[in-house]
């Protein structure tokens, strides 16, 4: 060694007067007397007089394990040897973490995609193999009813009733499973257009007729006076404005009143449902729109439901860049505000 930077001596803890006029392998207790090192200097180096970023292993004894790029020239009229050591441990290993993260990110991405993969068959078998034979039971029920296998007595056609409806709500219920499963697995695909999003009320309105007559229920509906025009998916909104008012009937009592209306700014179009129903604490208020979550309260033991209506309304409005909110007094009512873009 015939000289080196201050760099050097920093980085290597050695001094100055225990390096210069030594020989590079003695430097240090010999930490410097590495394989690849000889191999650099005696053989490669002479053979092709300069060499750049080769890469060194070493274990240190004082410094630990370290990867050092090395560049060297060889200077013929001094027959001097130029090194530039660069300590890229640091870097190395954070490419190797990368690496080795990336790897593992790799793995975990293709492990989901085959959970996810599964998850899709599922559904798609569960769509045929629970739809189909309930639906076959419903068909053979609605023939003994109509007396297609001869007349029935008034017990058996009761019996029958009852049958019928429990299918109905089995029926209801893979069809909510199956709806949740989709949109979870991200195959639920807007079918946008530019409608009146009045029409979609007024449909969902008379749709929940009958459920609102037998329990001496009414909706007001305050129309406007101008068409409502926001591109939406109407088929799926409806289904919202379905499960709202549904949702509206179930939870008040006989006798009540159910308040729509919308308005609309240049933005957004805002439809509310407005109830004088049992309400919601505001604990609960924070689980409403979870999966399989259904509300304690004097009504909830007498009203069917899975648990999934309000959960599934709310991903419908995320896919159209809308929102559902809720404000409800216990006792007084519950106001759902449902906001979609209107362009």
């Amino acid at each position: 060694m015939v000289t080196a930077n201050l760099a050097f001596y920093r980085k290597f803890k050695v001094v100055k007067k225990d390096t210069e006029r030594k020989r590079i392998y003695d430097l240090g207790n010999s930490q410097w007397d590495s394989p690849e090192l000889r191999e650099l200097l005696e053989n490669i180096l002479p053979a092709h007089r300069v060499l750049s970023n080769y890469v060194v292993r070493h274990n240190f004894p004082k410094l630990g394990p370290k990867i050092i790029l090395l560049n060297a020239r060889q200077v013929d009229r001094k027959q001097l040897i130029l090194l530039a050591l660069e300590d890229v441990t640091d870097e190395w290993r954070l490419k190797l973490d990368s690496e080795e993260m990336t790897k593992n990110i790799t793995l975990q991405r293709d492990k989901l995609q085959r959970l996810n993969d599964a998850k899709e068959e599922f559904i798609s078998l569960a769509s045929h193999q629970l739809r189909t034979p309930t639906t076959v039971v419903q068909q053979y029920l609605g023939m003994l009813q109509m007396g297609y296998a001869g007349q029935l007595t008034k017990d058996q056609l009761d019996m029958l009733g009852v049958a019928y409806r429990s299918n109905e709500r089995q029926l209801e219920i893979i069809e909510d499973l199956l709806r949740v499963a989709k949109v979870d697995a991200g195959k639920v695909y807007l079918d946008k257009t530019y409608c009146d999003m009045t029409t979609q009320i007024e449909k969902a309105i008379e749709s929940q007729a009958s459920l609102f007559n037998a329990r001496k229920q009414a909706i007001i509906f305050q129309k406007p006076l101008s068409p409502m025009m926001a591109i939406i998916d109407p088929k799926l909104l409806l289904m919202v404005f379905d499960n709202v008012l549904d949702n509206a009937g179930k939870y008040s009592r006989e006798g009540t009143h159910v308040i729509v209306d919308i308005h609309q700014d240049k933005t957004n179009t805002v439809v509310t449902v407005a109830d004088e129903g049992v309400g919601i604490s505001e604990a609960d208020l924070t689980k409403l729109f979870k999966k399989f979550i259904r509300i304690d309260n004097p009504l909830s033991t007498s009203v069917k439901g899975t648990g999934l209506g309000l959960y599934w309304a709310k991903k419908v409005l995320d896919l159209h860049g809308g929102a559902i909110n809720v404000t409800s007094k216990i006792n007084v009512g519950t106001v759902f505000e449902i906001t979609v873009p209107s362009n």
